[in-house]
């Protein structure tokens, strides 16, 4: 069975199927593991991984990377989950800021991989080597020198399959447990084989607490971000002037 067969396989099972299985994988890397983390975003999947995550290791290290440009929903409802939950938190900082970034690279460009290239990655031929520049800044190096600092062995992150093309194919290439040289440690996927809906549902039949920038926006992250598809109608929608801002310094460039 190759690895689209088992990538597959585990997406198509049913719901209750992968909430048994996610929970049994938290549970037993949890076990595995001698200092594991949890990196939070504080959108709805990575609440979905923390929630189950909570239930096997209560004082379970949880990792913020504030970047400076971050939703006001998203930190309102960081200040409330923390306290409501009891969160054993750690917030990073970025190392530039968004601004300075821009000033030496430029916007981040939109992530959007053609055919071909579709085609080359899948086959294994080549990588996709489209990670923004601030992203690095804001969130990769601070996050890589904390768990060498705090020697974490295993960081779950809450990344699901259909958020994009490349999250596909990266878990299918690597599946949901893999050690990663980049980080220093392993990474686990509790919920890469879950669905958005699937996402949803467990919310709502778990009754958990919702970030309120959803009320407005599908994506939660950098208000500032021009990497993904569909950038551009969700800050028109959400931040009118910071779009005309940048949209007018694009052009500029």
């Amino acid at each position: 069975m190759d690895r689209l067969d088992i990538f597959d396989g585990m997406r198509s099972m049913e719901y209750k199927h992968k909430v048994e299985y996610t929970k049994k994988f938290v549970r037993n890397l949890l076990e595995k593991h001698e200092r594991p983390c949890v990196a939070c975003s504080f959108g709805k999947d990575s609440t979905v991984t923390l929630h189950i995550a909570l239930q096997y290791k209560p004082d379970i290290i949880v990792v913020f990377s504030n970047t400076g440009v971050e939703m006001p929903e998203t930190l309102r409802f960081r200040d409330f989950l923390v306290k409501e939950w009891n969160l054993n938190y750690y917030e990073l900082k970025p190392e530039k800021t968004f601004w300075q970034c821009v000033k030496e690279y430029g916007y981040p460009s939109t992530r959007y991989l053609s055919k071909e290239k579709k085609k080359l990655i899948r086959e294994g031929k080549t990588q996709n080597r489209g990670t923004p520049k601030c992203c690095y800044w804001l969130k990769e190096r601070p996050a890589m020198k904390f768990y060498k600092e705090k020697k974490i062995d295993l960081v779950l992150k809450g990344l699901t399959w259909d958020e994009s093309y490349t999250r596909k194919w990266h878990i299918v290439r690597r599946g949901n447990y893999y050690y990663s040289k980049k980080w220093g440690c392993f990474i686990a996927l509790p919920i890469a084989y879950w669905s958005q809906k699937e996402v949803w549902r467990y919310i709502h039949e778990n009754n958990l607490p919702v970030n309120e920038a959803y009320k407005k926006v599908e994506r939660v992250g950098c208000i500032t971000c021009t990497s993904y598809l569909g950038w551009e109608e969700q800050m028109k929608r959400a931040y009118p002037k910071l779009y005309e801002k940048i949209k007018a310094d694009i052009e500029k460039q």
